[in-house]
């Protein structure tokens, strides 16, 4: 009965996710220029015509039309569509871990609502997660309309279902569970803020933007501080491969005395903050218990040890 649910529900999480993502297409296009998200509805940039129901259908939309403008034939890019499929994905993903890999507990009490309840917790995260990403890497900025309202949705629907976070995370009442998430808005927060701070010291500019800090911040929020920093530390490694992509033709220009520029020497860093965070959501129910877990045990018997509070 219940793979034969799933096998329905699947589809239409992939659709729902995919809806999302034109959503969060819109947001990427727009909060950077400080556009309402909301109104006027999509057009051509080109031609300024209305983008018509049928040609707004996600995904499908962009094939039924070749990818180009009805009316002008402005080329449309490839990126809408993929970016529609990976929030599709992404909410699936979130749907298979928190729910379908629940099993047949979701056959007793109120488990099923609690499952979808934090399913979709975390798909709101993944779906800020992108908007974030991808502003990003086209601007080298995280705006606050983004980071500020993640915030405030992690704190309060946590707060008003205290259980919706993961353990150790969750909580058994209001006032735990807005702790728990101030602690990691801090948390977060805070671990970057001191990177950038003392980095800047050092290489005598900006080394972290300030739109990683509040990024990071909304992940404790939503997760909880345990995860934040696991993020924090984790990001770095999902960035090796673009880190590699912009030395080689550093190197190269510096061996051939050619002049560098800004972007020569910067990356974004959000977008690997985001994914360090995803991959943690979409594996935490067998990250935390078999390996996360016990190195903060650990991790916090050293600590105490230290300090002379613990043999």
């Amino acid at each position: 009965m219940l793979t034969a649910l799933h096998l329905l529900l699947v589809p239409l999480t992939f659709l729902a996710g995919a809806a999302v993502g034109s959503f969060v297409n819109v947001c990427v296009y727009r909060i950077p220029w400080e556009k309402s998200i909301l109104w006027p509805d999509s057009r051509c940039p080109r031609c300024l015509s209305a983008i018509r129901p049928r040609d707004n259908v996600p995904i499908l939309g962009w094939f039924l039309l070749k990818g180009k403008c009805r009316d002008c034939g402005l080329p449309i890019a490839p990126r809408y569509p993929l970016v529609e499929a990976l929030v599709g994905l992404l909410f699936v993903g979130a749907y298979l871990v928190d729910v379908a890999a629940v099993g047949d507990q979701l056959m007793m009490g109120d488990a099923i609502a609690r499952a979808v309840a934090r399913a979709g917790y975390h798909q709101a995260l993944l779906a800020f997660l992108t908007v974030a990403t991808f502003i990003d890497y086209d601007l080298y900025l995280i705006p606050d309309e983004v980071t500020v309202p993640g915030m405030f949705v992690g704190l309060s629907v946590a707060a008003l279902c205290p259980w919706v976070r993961a353990t150790p995370a969750d909580s058994a009442s209001l006032g735990g569970a807005l702790l728990v998430g101030v602690i990691g808005l801090v948390v977060g927060g805070l671990l970057v803020w001191v990177v950038r701070f003392f980095g800047s010291i050092v290489f005598r500019k900006e080394a972290m933007g300030f739109g990683d800090v509040t990024l990071l911040a909304m992940i404790g929020a939503f997760l909880g501080w345990q995860a934040a920093v696991l993020t924090f530390f984790l990001a770095p490694f999902f960035g090796i491969g673009h880190a590699f992509w912009k030395l080689v033709p550093l190197l190269a220009k510096k061996l051939m005395r050619r002049e560098t520029t800004g972007s020569d020497h910067e990356m974004p860093f959000g977008p690997y903050l985001s994914m360090a965070a995803a991959t943690l959501v979409l594996s935490w129910p067998w990250l935390w218990p078999g390996w996360a877990g016990p190195l903060f045990q650990q991790l916090r018997m050293v600590f105490f040890f230290v300090l002379g509070l613990e043999k």
